[in-house]
């Protein structure tokens, strides 16, 4: 019986969070609307996860630049007629750059005529200090004629969606960094250990972007068996030719590492 009340509650939460969305009578306000797209890019973009913190993962580009699409939705009514919203950075949170580490913001940006949706466009340029550290710049909605900032928190269960914890909608995070991340398609036991090395080299020799490997869809596990295979291939014959592929990084006691496969290849 307890079961069956919490399931009640629940729904109910939805609901009402829903009518209150749909009948919010104040000023129009904004909010910061960024979502984590799925690896599968599978289901209603509406319910993805709402998140509050944005990474640039320079180590996954080949460009020294990446510009990223930050979503502002409007939370009241959609009008005929262009109106705009303001950013401003947080300097007290942000610990990269201006100028060097990223792209100044725009003096405003445009809710276009029948729509619900406006983009921050935030470019963030690759660093040699990045490999170490990941540097951050914190985003803030502001007041003005055209919107208020009436929701300030995404809470999860009140909204229907995937959201698994409060995140907020006032301030957005933008991460810079180069340091060394294994991206979601790569299977050890196929490619062996991740480094940046290995990857950009699989890249060179299959026509391949970093990013293709973040996306487990395109990169499958046969795919990436494939590929692996073909690797195992060329140090194979490299190490025969007497030039052995090694790794930037060196083992604990100074020595060379050979570049490797899985132990399924």
């Amino acid at each position: 019986m307890k079961k069956y009340i919490f399931l009640l509650v629940v729904v109910l939460s939805f609901l009402g969070c829903e009518k209150e969305m749909m009948d919010y009578e104040g000023k129009d306000g904004v909010y910061f609307s960024v979502q984590e797209v799925p690896p599968s890019l599978y289901g209603d973009p509406e319910i993805w996860s709402h998140m509050d913190t944005t990474l640039i993962p320079f180590s996954l580009l080949l460009e020294n630049d990446s510009t990223v699409r930050l979503k502002v939705r409007v939370m009241g009514d959609v009008v005929n007629y262009d109106r705009y919203f303001t950013v401003s950075v947080v300097d007290s949170l942000t610990t990269a750059l201006v100028n060097e580490d990223y792209a100044p913001l725009e003096e405003r940006y445009v809710i276009t005529a029948g729509e619900r949706d406006g983009f921050v466009e935030f470019t963030g340029f690759r660093q040699a200090k990045m490999l170490d550290s990941t540097y951050y710049v914190t985003l803030q909605l502001m007041e003005n004629e055209y919107f208020s900032l009436p929701m300030d928190v995404w809470r999860p269960l009140e909204n229907k969606d995937y959201t698994k914890e409060i995140q907020n909608v006032v301030r957005h995070v933008v991460g810079l960094s180069d340091e060394v991340f294994m991206p979601k398609a790569w299977t050890v036991n196929y490619f062996g250990p991740y480094s940046k090395k290995k990857v950009k080299l699989l890249c060179e020799m299959f026509g391949l972007k970093m990013a293709d490997f973040d996306n487990v869809i395109e990169m499958d596990m046969e795919r990436q068996r494939t590929y692996a295979q073909g690797l195992d291939k060329y140090l194979k014959e490299m190490e025969a030719k007497g030039q052995t592929v090694y790794e930037d990084e060196k083992d604990k006691d100074g020595n060379p590492v050979k570049m490797a496969v899985g132990p399924l290849i």
